[in-house]
């Protein structure tokens, strides 16, 4: 099976459930949770990472102490690795995402429509002219915004270069964002599959070079759920 999706809802009603989260995690990981001043930001890193061991698990189908590690980027991956077996994940308001390949780099982001995007920012920093230009006369400018930096994101993230990378040579066009450019180091575009969606109320976004990035199964859970599988 190539891509799976595992995607988990985190509110304020799940602070209780946030020493159970931590117990599912390494030292290191909950040494990180520590450093977050606010709870909500703990609770949700906690039920990311518990929600990434959880589906690792289902994708591996056996329980292991995962271990992770970090390249120069930041990028993590198994380690020892496992299979060719391939991870990403993201966390929002309100929402935490893992996604599990066994075809390679695989990325995943999610952002919450409720977040207030800087236009000035993203035009300086982010959007390439052709996304400028498809930008003018839109109707809902906030939401076609997030929408494309959700999907930049999740190449940026399987490709792994962090912030090295250009993301205005990242191109996107078309309401459903198709793929038209990239970084000439990370082409061609037609090796690449993206995938974006509507969630709930949260833009959501798969991207990969390694396959059809649609997932082809997704599973999603509360945090109760998760702690109970």
């Amino acid at each position: 099976m190539a891509i799976q999706l595992f995607l988990c809802t985190v509110g304020p009603g799940d602070e209780p459930h946030l020493s159970g989260l931590l117990a599912r995690l390494d030292e290191a990981e909950r040494d990180r949770a520590s450093r977050f001043m606010f709870e909500r930001d703990r609770l949700t890193y906690a039920a990311a990472h518990a929600l990434l061991r959880h589906a690792l698990d289902q994708v591996a189908g056996v329980q292991r102490p995962w271990r992770f590690a970090a390249d120069a980027y930041g990028k993590p991956s198994l380690d020892p690795s496992l299979d060719g077996m391939c991870f990403n994940l993201s966390h929002t308001d309100g929402l935490v995402a893992v996604a599990v390949s066994r075809r390679g780099d695989i990325g995943v982001d999610a952002e919450s429509i409720a977040r207030a995007p800087d236009e000035s920012t993203f035009t300086n920093l982010v959007l390439a002219p052709e996304e400028l230009a498809e930008l003018e006369g839109c109707a809902d400018r906030p939401n076609r915004l997030l929408r494309i930096w959700v999907a930049k994101e999740a190449i940026a993230k399987a490709i792994g270069l962090g912030l090295s990378l250009p993301v205005k040579q990242i191109v996107l066009r078309g309401e459903m964002p198709r793929l038209i450019a990239l970084p000439e180091a990370h082409g061609p575009t037609g090796a690449w599959s993206l995938h974006s969606e509507r969630y709930g109320l949260h833009w959501l976004a798969l991207a990969t070079r390694h396959g059809e990035a649609t997932p082809a199964l997704r599973i999603a859970m509360t945090v109760e759920q998760l702690l109970a599988a």
